[in-house]
């Protein structure tokens, strides 16, 4: 279990290492399992920033087209370990895999490898965000088989999201819910878990003496750290109301 704060707490940049698979491996960045590790980074680099800490990532790949596409932001270095850390400044602290990381210094993250059984993840007229949702949706560290129901179920929801903030956006502004940011952050700092805080937001969603400005504050600020663009429509029915 990782925790982010018994276990990177410190003073100074965070260092960390993503080791996704080369170009030439049939696991590459671009296929779903690299790509599930260089998320993985991501989403815990937006935890880490969330406290207040900086943070510096390598990728033993390439950039990856498919990253961007998956809201994955660009990495600090690329090269082996070694040049990572000399680009990086120091040593990484964190190390992400779904292999066997052989390196004794900083603590491992075991990412879990995603199956497709040769199905397209990448639809091109598929939101590439239905996939990073897909992805959050799972613990890190166990496997996950992906499948086109799967991912047109995430799209969906995602586009509900979307409508439902749009229309919040509208309401007066109204405090986060105490409870629920501290369960939310418990789950990230103490696992990372990412599922946990998608189920709170469902909980959020349905509740009925929760105010729209307060759930419109609280999908915004942990956006902050599932970059799933949920406010992305706000404004959108506005404009379109002008326009017809």
């Amino acid at each position: 279990m990782l925790s982010i704060v018994d276990d990177l707490a410190g003073f100074g940049p965070l260092r960390m290492c993503a080791h996704a698979p080369s170009a030439h491996d049939p696991d590459a960045a671009d296929g779903p399992t690299g790509l599930r590790v260089l998320l993985v980074a991501d989403v815990l680099s937006r935890v880490a920033e969330l406290r207040g800490r900086t943070v510096l990532v390598g990728w033993t790949c390439p950039p990856a087209a498919s990253a961007d596409g998956a809201g994955i932001r660009p990495a600090d270095a690329h090269g082996t370990p070694d040049e990572i850390t000399e680009a990086l400044g120091g040593p990484p602290a964190v190390h992400l895999t779904s292999r066997t990381y052989e390196g004794k210094d900083g603590l491992t993250l075991q990412i879990g490898e995603v199956v497709t059984g040769g199905r397209e993840v990448h639809d091109t007229d598929r939101d590439p965000l239905a996939l990073r949702l897909l992805l959050l949706g799972h613990p890190h560290h166990q496997p996950v088989d992906i499948g086109e129901k799967a991912l047109d179920a995430s799209g969906e929801k995602l586009a509900d999201w979307r409508k439902k903030v749009a229309a919040w956006a509208d309401e007066p502004s109204k405090p986060m819910p105490a409870e629920f940011v501290r369960r939310a952050m418990a789950a990230l700092e103490n696992g990372l878990d990412t599922p946990a805080v998608l189920r709170l937001l469902d909980e959020l969603d349905a509740a009925a003496d929760v105010p729209g400005g307060a759930k419109f504050e609280t999908f915004a600020h942990f956006d902050r750290v599932l970059a799933l663009e949920i406010v992305r429509d706000i404004g959108r029915s506005h404009t379109a109301e002008v326009y017809r």
